[in-house]
């Protein structure tokens, strides 16, 4: 962030307005009530400042609660081939965006309680009575936790299969090959894993007692929600490790396409921000993204290196503003 404050400035300041109830801003008719202003202040010292309607918010955390934004850009391959931390942090961004999950509270609460057991658990020949208050406060919060994730992917699971099955049909009818059978891979399955071992049948309190002495030995709490993950295989071998780039592509779109769906059947419009997409991607897939964009009737940014990777008629009869970007210079097209 430091190359985009001005030489001579000591912060960057970015306002803007958004729709808070999900209408287009551009509406005549629109009551100014539903109409938010947003100001976020960085500083060379990297402080930030964030304010909603004049009112500064506690966290840069609160932020994202305001305004859900989805990105797909070159690194969300790491969805697919990254840590299970980016396929926890895509899952509980769904979770977090959800009405009265709790989770916004819930985590912060596990993770210090996490933080001071793996202190006493560094000390070593400890009395499990110690540890015992913080059990207590990490098995709580864990339910909490596993079950709103839980919902969430019942949910993203049966968009994803939908919204994925529908990008194969339209990138083979978009490159003119209707009445071929797209990709021809093994199924999809989502797989959910809620970070200990039969967690579907075992509390969190009884591992957390069960491994004790494991732990001990590890100097940290080694089963809980902080290793849950999300698995993607293809037949019985993970998506990331035998699909092309390509078809990893294709799957990280219908992921972030079906988890907007699931906000937006609550209620909860999505901002998306796309660069190069037709990397990696041919046009037929590139339209078929487009296209369910389009249903899903989001606002979308997208980027790309040529104006000829993106397409005016991808967009329907849906309004849309094109520029060209050169030198830091942005300049409007017709």
């Amino acid at each position: 962030m430091q190359t985009v404050i001005s030489f001579d400035q000591d912060a960057l300041t970015v306002r803007g307005e958004f729709d808070a109830v999900g209408r287009k801003r551009n509406c005549a008719q629109q009551p100014p009530e539903d109409i938010s202003s947003i100001g976020v202040r960085r500083s060379r010292q990297d402080l930030v400042l964030v304010k909603v309607n004049g009112e500064k918010l506690g966290s840069v955390g609160q932020l994202a609660g305001v305004l859900p934004v989805q990105v797909i850009n070159p690194a969300s391959f790491e969805l697919l081939e990254g840590s299970p931390g980016v396929r926890r942090q895509f899952l509980d961004w769904g979770v977090f965006h959800v009405k009265h999950s709790g989770f916004f509270e819930l985590w912060p609460r596990y993770r210090k309680a996490l933080q001071q057991r793996n202190s006493l658990l560094r000390r070593g020949n400890i009395d499990a009575a110690a540890l015992a208050p913080w059990d207590a406060e990490l098995s709580t919060t864990a339910a909490l936790i596993t079950a709103a994730r839980l919902r969430h992917f019942d949910e993203l699971a049966i968009a994803f299969d939908s919204v994925y099955r529908q990008l194969l049909r339209n990138s083979v009818v978009f490159s003119g090959l209707d009445g071929l059978v797209p990709d021809s891979m093994p199924a999809l399955s989502l797989e959910f894993f809620g970070g200990w071992k039969d967690f579907d049948e075992r509390g969190y309190a009884e591992v957390l007692k069960d491994d004790v002495a494991q732990d001990l030995r590890a100097g940290f709490t080694r089963s809980g929600p902080h290793r849950a993950d999300i698995d993607l295989k293809c037949g019985k071998l993970r998506a990331g490790e035998v699909l092309s780039r390509g078809q990893i592509k294709t799957i990280v779109c219908a992921l972030k396409l079906a988890q907007s769906k699931v906000l937006l059947d609550q209620g909860i419009p999505t901002v998306f921000l796309i660069d190069d997409l037709a990397a990696e991607l041919d046009e037929g897939r590139c339209r078929a993204v487009f296209s369910e964009l389009v249903d899903l009737d989001v606002q979308v940014f997208a980027t790309a290196v040529k104006e000829s990777d993106l397409h005016n008629d991808w967009c329907r009869d849906k309004p849309l503003k094109r520029f060209h970007v050169e030198h830091g210079i942005v300049t409007p097209l017709m």
